[in-house]
């Protein structure tokens, strides 16, 4: 809804949101938590296991390597590496390491009052050989600071060392029982079957809609069904809050972004859009305090018992005595009147104006399509909108 319309304008925005996420460990539960390093990065639990602290790292890596002075350099293998590259390469694994041991840091503060160390080796494998998070706990434990006060204890067939008091044995804890009632009846009974979805989509609603018509450029340089009415309904959502002066300059430059598009489709786009934006039939439409792109969702006394629906209005004109909702339409070639239009188009129009409806009592809702080959604008007339909610309600 800002204009945003590419992927670098969107990282910098998102950048700029000053939002802060805190996370808090749900307090005095009876459960283990299974959680990478990084991921309990904040939290505090009173028993920590770090199960795995005798993993190696195995992967390669890209052959993208990262110099020091903020270059790149593709070297897939290091057995082929230059000075350059070599130097490229260890800085990485130093970068690799220091990550390594920022995250056995938050590993080990995690603990409030007892933190247990664990790995898993083979039987071949020489506990000297062993590195990463591993030897630094090793290291640690025998430090001249440490080392007198860690002290082995043996647990039935295994053997561990122990720095600190020894915990107390608490013994099994005494569990509640959980009150237990029966059942209620409706439990044994089948649902009744719900006439509708939750919410439904206006455009999905009715199995005798007209297929959408293809639009002529479906098999146009790889062009997709739907492509065209796509484009024209980004040009008709963002070119009405600019300066008419700019608008076709600014048209032109929003499709001159899409790699897939010829010239000659994107000055028949333009005009298409142009044309109803020019069109002094449509001045409400696109006017002062009309939007774009409205979410709408909920039920109305209009609609069959039960439904609801959600969807987007493509254009929404609240007035002081009436409000107006068009919803834009690419097809070609358009009717030639309203009552020949898809009977889709025509439910989902009704259903959006019963909404509205209740939304803003006592005034008017006018509904319309607004059809771009043409352009034409065709209003709904209110017995139509009646019509169609009453079928809509017999078939529901």
């Amino acid at each position: 809804q800002r204009g945003i319309e590419d992927l670098e304008s969107l990282a910098a925005a998102l950048v700029s949101l000053d939002i802060t996420v805190k996370r808090e460990l749900e307090a005095g539960r009876d459960e283990v938590r299974v959680m990478t390093a990084h991921g309990a990065k904040g939290l505090e639990a009173p028993i920590v296991f770090l199960p795995e602290t005798t993993l190696s790292r195995t992967a390669r890596g890209s052959a993208l390597l990262e110099t020091e002075a903020g270059g790149f350099l593709w070297s897939a293998s290091g057995k082929a590496d230059g000075p350059a590259a070599a130097a490229a390469r260890a800085r990485r694994v130093r970068k690799d390491e220091e990550e390594a041991f920022r995250l056995l840091y938050v590993a080990l503060t995690r603990a409030r009052d007892r933190l247990v160390l664990c790995g898993r080796v083979s039987s071949r494998t020489k506990e000297e050989t062993l590195q990463g998070w591993w030897r630094a706990l090793n290291d640690a434990l025998a430090h001249p600071d440490v080392g007198p006060q860690v002290r082995a204890v043996r647990s039935g067939d295994l053997e561990f060392q122990r720095f600190g008091p020894d915990p107390t044995a608490l013994g099994p804890a005494a569990g509640a029982d959980a009150a237990t009632a029966p059942a209620p009846a409706w439990t044994s009974e089948p649902a009744a079957q719900e006439a509708y979805a939750r919410y439904a989509s206006p455009s999905d609603l009715g199995e005798d809609a007209v297929a959408p018509a293809a639009s002529p450029l479906a098999r146009s340089r790889g062009l997709g069904r739907f492509r065209r009415g796509e484009l024209i309904h980004r040009l008709l959502q963002v070119l009405p809050d600019l300066e008419s002066a700019v608008r076709e300059t600014s048209a032109r430059r929003m499709l001159g972004r899409e790699p897939d598009l010829a010239p000659d489709q994107a000055d028949e786009m333009v005009a298409a859009a142009m044309g109803v934006l020019n069109d002094d039939r449509f001045a409400e439409v696109f006017g002062p305090g009309s939007r774009a792109e409205v979410a709408v969702a909920g039920t109305a006394k209009a609609l069959p018992p039960g439904l609801a629906i959600s969807g987007r209005l493509d254009r929404l004109v609240v007035l002081p005595d009436r409000v107006l909702v068009a919803d834009f339409k690419t097809n070609r070639p358009s009717p030639d009147r309203i009552e020949a239009a898809d009977p889709a188009y025509l439910r989902q129009m009704a259903l959006y104006a019963g909404v509205l409806a209740d939304v803003f009592p006592g005034r008017r809702i006018e509904a319309a399509l607004v059809w771009t080959d043409g352009p034409k604008l065709m209003p709904i007339p209110e017995l139509l909108i009646a019509e169609t909610l009453a079928e809509l309600g017999r078939n529901g």
